[in-house]
């Protein structure tokens, strides 16, 4: 049993769907889980556990790649792979039971009915043990909502657990009377990337429940706290100087379509889908290429650019500051455009530091030969590198 599990690590994050991708061909897979909620039940008495999740499971297009892989399958997957459940920081294996339950009517196409499995974790409470939490695996495609419910009680407050962390602890001490949530619950296990500062000067009588970091440095973290595509794209529309107009356009472009798609992901009008930062590493490349091979914009490099910066903000959007910040439904239209102020500042520093070298450096005869050649071939490398390892 591990007693200690990886922090988080800061990669990519999949959310935007923009109009392109909506009619566009994507990536055939077979049933996956796409959304997580779970209940959790202790019984302090009988010292026993029961977590019963539902999984939505969604088909592909391909029948026979959904032959390959049940939504049996795919929810015991990720039961397995992913929801690690822990007393005393310890893992412990429950047993496991999965029925399917249809979510959709009769009248449904049989290519958009989706269905929810049930999975049942249950297990004993392991002897002396002080208290339960959950951890997900930070591997985890997205967050897990969780109730615990205890001795009959429910807790006061939902959880959100994101990949790679761990749960609010809940004792699992008996409770002869009273409320079995209060004055029990402990602080949360350190977490760096997202545990934010308590409050000065005030005297914290027993834990308090982990707030939320302002939205403006949330937007400032997910820009450079992700795979490090955005701010690559961001460099690589320098190599293509054709004077000031065009890049102030290229540059203004990139923003406006970053910020809308990561605006319509925050405030939920668009889900997300998987193949985003394959798609944004692909446009890296193409953008990468084109400055090998022409020295003026043509006609075809502003929307290249706006379908990229699109990308860019679904990846945005799949780093744990920009989930954190936006869990449930406890946000507001203020703090979506103080988020993206803060990556907006986040672009606008890394965009300055480009210009303030890229454009000095083009005045040069072998600016091309020297900067952009060798640029542009270590950009291409990288996007297929990050292809590559996707696949394999």
């Amino acid at each position: 049993m591990r007693s200690q599990h990886p922090l988080p690590s800061l990669s990519l994050l999949r959310c935007v769907l923009f109009p392109l991708a909506l009619f566009g061909a994507g990536v055939a897979e077979a049933h996956k889980v796409s959304s997580v909620s779970l209940i959790s039940y202790l019984d302090t008495v009988k010292r026993a556990y029961v977590l019963d999740v539902a999984m939505e499971v969604v088909p592909s297009e391909d029948p026979a790649l959904n032959e390959q892989i049940s939504p049996e399958d795919a929810a015991r997957e990720f039961a397995q792979e992913y929801l690690v459940v822990m007393f005393d920081r310890k893992d412990v294996k429950p047993a496991l039971e999965i029925h399917i339950e249809e979510t959709s009517d009769q009248d449904t196409p049989p290519e958009l009915r989706r269905r929810q499995v049930l999975t049942k974790l249950t297990g004993a409470i392991p002897e002396g043990a002080g208290e339960f939490l959950l951890y997900l695996d930070p591997r985890c495609p997205m967050a897990v909502v969780m109730v615990v419910i205890k001795d009959n009680q429910t807790s006061r407050r939902m959880q959100v657990v994101l990949a790679g962390e761990y749960s609010r602890p809940v004792s699992v001490a008996p409770i002869s009377k009273g409320d079995p949530f209060t004055g029990e619950q402990k602080a949360p296990l350190p977490v760096p990337a997202v545990t934010p500062a308590e409050p000065g000067g005030d005297e914290v009588k027993g834990p308090a429940p982990r707030e939320r970091p302002g939205a403006f440095w949330s937007g400032w973290q997910s820009y450079f706290q992700g795979s490090g595509l955005p701010w690559l794209l961001a460099i690589s529309i320098f190599l293509l100087t054709s004077g000031r107009r065009g890049l102030f356009l290229q540059v203004a472009t990139l923003f406006i379509a970053h910020s809308l798609s990561l605006g319509l992901v925050a405030l939920k009008f668009t889900p997300v889908p998987d193949w985003t930062s394959m798609a944004l590493v692909v446009l890296i490349a193409v953008i990468s290429v084109e400055a090998l091979y022409h020295r003026e914009i043509r006609w075809w490099r502003l929307p290249l650019v706006t379908v990229a910066g699109l990308f860019a903000g679904g990846d945005i959007a799949g780093t744990p500051a920009f989930r954190l910040c936006f869990a449930g439904d406890a946000f507001s239209a203020g703090a979506v455009i103080e988020y993206l102020l803060g990556t907006g500042s986040a672009f606008a520093l890394v965009t300055v530091i480009s210009a303030s070298v890229f454009i000095q450096l083009s005045r040069f005869e072998w600016y091309r030969r020297a900067v952009v050649q060798p640029v542009a071939v270590i950009l291409v490398g990288y996007a297929l590198f990050v292809g590559v390892e996707k696949f394999l």
